[in-house]
């Protein structure tokens, strides 16, 4: 009877608990299985996001390309006038 469950097992998890149980030597097994009881870190936490600065960068950067095109159409209206 022991026999049938290892050769046809009915999930995928029944079949690693046995397989962890069946061979203590595999320490990556057991490390596993250690693992799987601590939870992990939030994405959020593990990589966090730079959306602030991007879009601080961008605001700064759409208030440089105003102020060049200010000052390049100030000097061209100059220009034109003739002073």
């Amino acid at each position: 009877m022991k026999e049938q469950q290892d050769e046809f097992p009915l999930s995928r998890r029944r079949s690693r608990s046995s397989s962890v149980v069946q061979s203590p030597q595999d320490g990556r097994r057991a490390d596993e299985e250690q693992t799987e009881g601590t939870p992990l870190p939030p994405r959020r936490v593990k990589f966090p996001s730079n959306k602030y600065q991007t879009a601080r960068w961008f605001y700064n950067a759409l208030i440089v390309l105003f102020l060049a095109l200010m000052t390049a159409l100030f000097l061209y209206g100059r220009e034109l006038s003739g002073e």
